[in-house]
């Protein structure tokens, strides 16, 4: 309990030390005549004087915490406890330090960032191929791709040209750019009559461009237009896709 006590002490003595320094040192500023030009005043008081008292009111939270926490043993009666006071000092540290770091990380992850290697963008090249036969399949014109993400929808380009021929196949090769770090993705093809060819890639949210060309896969799933939901492919199922990491200025 000396703990806890020590760490509730200590949390509420840096909130009210930092919230009150920072305003009443705003205030002193103003009444000495602190210039407040392009908010220097207010600068000074919540990244100087907001943080100093903040460690003030942090020592003396769980300084208290721990006197009243001896004063409860004496208050019960009996021998009183040991106090410990620098293991219970150095839990309630540890306690506010790991909130602290919990708060930035759930900050941190709840604000979407952008993808980028050393500043520069990226972009996901795939192939699309059907056995030579079914080349007619392959039409850039009829088919559109997206990528679909759980915080956006980024429409994909395909190259210039028809599908080459390579190996006993038909490939048709596109791009699309990776705007967001997520590990959400889904590459969505739509042909003409309400047919979806959809992957999903085990991507991460911030992919290896060093990996190269993935291996050749089926879709996970097919959207037909008389299906209320996207089904898994049959073993007919002509379609095939791969695909790279590129970031930009690279090749």
């Amino acid at each position: 309990m000396a703990a806890l006590r020590a760490f509730l002490g200590g949390l509420l003595g840096l909130v009210i030390g930092a919230v009150g320094s920072a305003v009443v040192s705003n205030e002193i500023m103003g009444w000495l005549g602190v210039s407040d030009f392009e908010g220097g005043r207010g600068m000074a008081a919540v990244f100087v004087w907001g943080p100093l008292g903040g460690l003030i009111g942090l020592g003396l939270g769980i300084w208290g915490g721990l006197r009243w926490s001896r004063r409860k043993s004496a208050a019960a009666g009996g021998k009183p406890a040991p106090s410990h006071a620098l293991r219970n000092t150095l839990i309630a540290l540890g306690g506010i330090v790991a909130l602290g770091a919990a708060i930035l990380a759930v900050q941190y992850y709840s604000v979407p960032h952008e993808l980028e290697y050393e500043g520069a963008r990226a972009s996901l090249v795939y192939e699309l191929r059907v056995p030579q036969a079914q080349a007619a399949l392959l039409d850039p014109a009829a088919i559109e791709m997206s990528l679909d993400t759980d915080l956006n929808q980024m429409p994909g380009d395909w190259s210039d040209g028809p599908a080459r021929i390579e190996d006993g196949w038909a490939v048709l090769s596109g791009e699309v750019e990776l705007y967001y770090r997520t590990a959400e993705r889904l590459l969505v093809f739509r042909f003409p009559g309400g047919r979806d060819l959809i992957f999903d890639p085990p991507l991460p949210s911030k992919p290896d461009p060093l990996l190269g060309w993935s291996g050749w896969r089926k879709p996970d799933f097919i959207g037909l237009p008389d299906q209320p939901q996207a089904v898994k492919p049959g073993p007919e199922e002509p379609f095939e896709l791969r695909y790279r990491i590129r970031v930009w200025g690279t090749d």
